[in-house]
């Protein structure tokens, strides 16, 4: 009966320290994953094709990078998160805008 308390024991204490690493290093590969996506957008010119969407990315991951220096890495991971979202929709919208104007380039 012993063994299995100090078994629990060691298996619970292995599990919050594996835990407790996971918020900085989702939180930095969210940001990274971002960051990558917003590149992407500014490559299409989605800033002048898709203003809304490029700017609440930029806004979102700027966001991120605050909560990040906080130590508020579940925040910071969703914030991310959003800003990746938003990217990647500049980009579609960018792509596939309907609307051709001289004004744009297109």
């Amino acid at each position: 009966m012993m063994i299995k308390r100090r078994l629990f024991a060691l298996l619970t204490m292995i599990t919050l320290v594996l835990m407790s690493g996971c918020g900085p290093i989702m939180s930095t590969s969210n940001i990274e994953t971002a960051k990558d996506a917003l590149a992407k957008a500014d490559a299409v010119n989605a800033s002048t094709k898709a203003p809304y969407e490029y700017y609440m990315a930029q806004e979102y991951l700027r966001k991120a990078d605050e909560l990040w220096g906080y130590s508020q890495f579940g925040y910071s991971a969703d914030y991310a998160q959003k800003a990746f979202d938003m990217a990647k929709a500049a980009t579609e919208k960018a792509t596939t805008s309907p609307w051709k104007s001289p004004l744009l380039g297109q």
